[in-house]
């Protein structure tokens, strides 16, 4: 065998498993995408079904202060799933329906406190859960996920949260 002959098999090789690599990278994103448009289907669902409800109980005449606390929290689970998801056609449309319930709640005097992405600190009134999370920054400690959302009625806390805490330590 010449020694181009041997060159062009190795870079044929070469060539082949680039295609490889690339090929399993695509089709590991195609998952991944189809995994964040199912979770986007999901939220679109539970933010028609809070607007109902808000709708409902404009109806009805008020709801009951477990309600509202209760609305709130399926309010933070969307906002939790929209916080870990890349943009994806229509979050937008739902982080807006969000801004929009929850300023039909501050009208009825009702201030879920935004806590998600904000850096814990000693002496917050909150319970916390802390987990490592190496992709922080050294030394940072991040709220990644909100449980149950701190509720303010009245300029007073009605509602303790519980969060997720992210460290890297």
């Amino acid at each position: 065998m010449t020694t181009a002959f041997v060159f062009t098999i190795v870079f044929a090789t070469i060539v082949f498993f680039v295609a490889v690599v690339n090929g399993l990278n695509c089709h590991r994103k195609i998952g991944e995408v189809s995994e964040l448009k199912t979770k986007l289907g999901q939220a679109e669902q539970e933010v028609k079904l809070l607007n109902e409800e808000v709708a409902r109980s404009k109806r009805v005449g008020g709801i009951s202060e477990s309600s509202v606390l209760s609305l709130i929290g399926e309010m933070t689970r969307i906002e939790n799933n929209l916080y870990h998801m890349e943009d994806v056609a229509g979050r937008k449309q739902i982080a807006k329906a969000l801004d929009r319930m929850k300023g039909t709640l501050q009208a009825e005097d009702y201030t879920p406190v935004p806590l998600l992405g904000t850096h814990y600190m000693e002496g917050m009134q909150i319970s916390a859960v802390f987990v490592p999370d190496e992709r922080l920054p050294l030394g940072s400690s991040i709220i990644i996920s909100v449980q149950k959302p701190q509720v303010n009625r009245g300029g007073r806390m009605i509602q303790a949260a519980t969060v997720t805490v992210g460290q890297n330590v």
